[in-house]
């Protein structure tokens, strides 16, 4: 007997099928700066003074090249499927638009300023009174959790969506960490949801230590 989907469960299989349709139409970098062709991405490599020498040109090695570059687009797919499908649980579940749960403002990093945005925001007077009682009740018990004593009054959440955080990159940390300080001295409580148990373990001792 065939199963039977509720709406929800059709936009997110829609959603998943769409993210990994377009892997079907992924070329790795190499081989759009060569016309497309294995054979000719070797040949390139045959003909390099410094990888000819180091036995850079050999198959194995052009393998390798090819599929760091796949699974590096792979992981991208999952993430996007795992953000939007994050947003539309809440925009079908909370009865939210998609502007109503979106979030952008311009962050200072250092030296450097970029407009960052929350995969996804919900603030607290836009969601009917039990959505509120109950989500405004978990994020306060979680605020207390960091502070016996905050000084923020909590108007929503912002959500940072991870399907695995495995990178140690000292400026997307310093971003992340940017964008969460922006959030809650806003009264947005940050929150990172993650998906995978592949996570820098360093990583997350030092988000949750903020």
């Amino acid at each position: 007997m065939a199963s039977i989907r509720t709406e929800l469960e059709q936009q997110l299989f829609d959603i998943t099928m769409g993210h990994l349709g377009k892997l079907a139409e992924y070329v790795p970098g190499p081989l759009k700066k060569v016309g497309g062709s294995k054979a000719l991405l070797l040949n390139r490599y045959r003909d390099d003074p410094i990888f000819s020498i180091f036995g850079l040109d050999s198959p194995e090695y052009v393998g390798a090249t090819l599929a760091g570059g796949t699974i590096t687009s792979i992981h991208r797919k999952i993430g996007d499927i795992c953000e939007d499908c994050v947003r539309r649980i809440f925009m079908a579940t909370l009865s939210q638009s998609a502007d109503q749960i979106s979030y952008s403002a311009v962050i200072r990093s250092g030296n450097v300023e970029e407009t960052r945005t929350a995969d996804t925001y919900l603030q607290f007077d836009r969601l009917t009174r039990d959505a509120r009682r109950r989500i405004e009740r978990y994020c306060n018990r979680d605020l207390k959790s960091l502070s016996d004593r905050p000084r923020v009054t909590l108007i929503g959440v912002g959500m940072e969506v991870r399907h695995c955080y495995q990178t140690g990159d000292s400026k997307r940390t310093q971003a992340d960490e940017a964008m969460a300080r922006h959030l809650l001295v806003s009264g947005v409580l940050p929150i990172m949801p993650l998906f995978c148990n592949q996570s820098n373990p360093s990583i997350i001792r030092r988000y949750r230590s903020l």
